[in-house]
């Protein structure tokens, strides 16, 4: 399946690396780890002593090193062959315990206890209370969704008692070994992709940092939609029992978290087998033929399901239609000053899908933190200006079978969140299952180094340039 466009952009010529940009992204990583390191005193403290006074301090003083310390041997042992990934996985870990500890402060200070992440700490205390009385009968089931995310609180009250700052800190690493998993998935994928860059974006970016390092759905989702994104690079380049069992372990734990993701993920795995060129026999015809029903209908399952995907409304008995109920979902999310789109239609706000990790436009802001969001969709949009040609290139390879795999969620992703979505706040936290998958395609292929008029006469009559005979360095 999709043998010759896998040639086209797995084995094409080697580029000489860009020592410049190299220098650019190590700088770059190298100023997030010294701003991080600056602050340590304020975000140290911001994690220690600015949460509720009725949990232990002491038990956090202990416990936090314990974790980071485990975090920092884990970056030693995955990262031994790739310096670059090393220092940057350090970094990372630096600036997730920063950003961990910034959203404990936002959250107290600035919403009064009032996050999602303070609700599952003081249901997890309350679990670990009743052990004691009724023992493991304390968790109850559902063991998915938003219980899932209780039952492992009260777990960790158990075992480290009410330190708030280090299940905070936990929740961090797990997202940052999704990235860890994201970074290898696209080494896998696009060997001779830019894998700084990716990197870089992947680890350090502001949305990316902020809205996984904190005890909620976005930490664990991350892994497992990393998980599963590695498994299907591997299952496409080499097909084994050992990459089926990533995708399906990421698929099941992304079912566990948010269904609706699982089902996406689903779909984009099914597209490439649906449009790929058809391998010879009948049955790999017959099977193509099946699944292309099975996409469409599993698409418009996935739109059209968006308010019991996007708010988990159990019991319902409505049975409005599916425009109605994408317009509950959207009224619903229009709360607050960070609300837009108000009094458009379904058909409009899907029509908006390809802008929607451009959200908010500066025009659009109306506070502190939808400003933060609009520089930074201010800079993908600059960045992708600035590699259109690369992204051009890679999206002509659309019949890749990792290509169209991100194509396709990026497509399912945007659409559904486009007609759902009308927050700003809501948007910027969600949108984070799509960014790193969003990322590799700007980054699958390097950017061509800029050659000389002559260097291009050579090459257009057949001459090789100089250049031509390095090699690049790879991962």
């Amino acid at each position: 399946m999709g043998s010759a466009a896998s040639r086209a952009i797995h084995n094409r010529a080697p580029i000489e690396l860009d020592q410049h940009h190299i220098a650019r992204c190590v700088l770059a990583m190298r100023l997030v780890g010294v701003v991080s390191i600056i602050t340590s005193p304020f975000w140290l403290g911001a994690l220690f002593f600015t949460s509720p006074s009725d949990y232990s301090a002491t038990s956090s003083l202990v416990c936090v090193p314990l974790v980071a310390v485990a975090g920092a041997l884990a970056v030693a042992h995955f990262s031994q062959s790739d310096w670059y990934l090393r220092r940057l996985l350090i970094v990372g870990l630096v600036a997730h315990m920063a950003a961990s500890s910034l959203f404990l402060w936002v959250g107290w200070f600035i919403y009064g206890g009032a996050a999602d992440a303070f609700h599952y700490w003081t249901v997890g205390l309350q679990l670990a209370e009743r052990f004691h009385t009724v023992g493991w009968a304390a968790f109850q089931p559902p063991y998915w969704s938003t219980n899932l995310i209780n039952n492992i609180c009260g777990v960790a009250a158990l075992l480290m008692g009410d330190a708030l700052p280090t299940l905070f800190i936990t929740f961090a690493l797990v997202s940052l070994a999704g990235k860890y998993l994201f970074y290898r998935a696209f080494i896998v994928a696009f060997p001779e992709g830019d894998r700084w860059l990716f990197g870089l974006l992947v680890v350090l970016s502001p949305s990316l940092l902020y809205w996984a390092s904190f005890v909620g759905k976005d930490s664990p989702i991350q892994y497992f939609i990393a998980l599963t994104s590695l498994g299907f690079a591997r299952l496409i380049q080499r097909p084994s029992y050992r990459s089926i069992s990533l995708c399906a372990v990421g698929l099941a734990g992304t079912l566990l978290i948010r269904p609706h993701i699982a089902a996406m993920l689903a779909v984009a795995m099914t597209f490439p087998y649906a449009v790929g060129p058809s391998r010879a026999g009948s049955g790999n015809k017959a099977a193509k033929f099946l699944l292309i029903p099975v996409l469409a209908v599993g698409t418009y399952f996935l739109v059209s399901q968006s308010r019991t995907f996007l708010y988990s409304v159990r019991n319902s008995e409505n049975s409005a239609s599916a425009v109605q109920e994408a317009e509950t979902v959207t009224g619903k999310s229009q709360i607050g000053g960070s609300a837009f789109n108000q009094g458009t239609s379904l058909p409009f706000r899907i029509a908006e899908f390809p802008f929607l990790m451009f959200r908010p436009f500066l025009w659009e802001v109306h506070n502190t933190m939808s400003l933060i969001s609009a520089v930074e969709a201010l800079g993908w949009m600059l960045l992708c200006w600035l590699r259109r040609r690369e992204i051009r290139s890679t999206l002509q390879h659309w019949r890749d079978p990792y290509v169209g795999f991100l194509l396709m969620y990026f497509m399912v992703f945007s659409i559904t969140f486009s007609g759902s979505v009308s927050n700003f706040g809501i948007l910027a936290r969600q949108r984070i299952m799509m960014t790193p998958l969003a990322l590799m395609l700007v980054c699958a292929r390097r950017k061509l180094p800029v050659r000389s008029a002559s260097e291009r006469l050579r090459a257009n009559a057949g001459v090789a340039p100089a250049a031509r005979g390095h090699v690049s360095a790879r991962a």
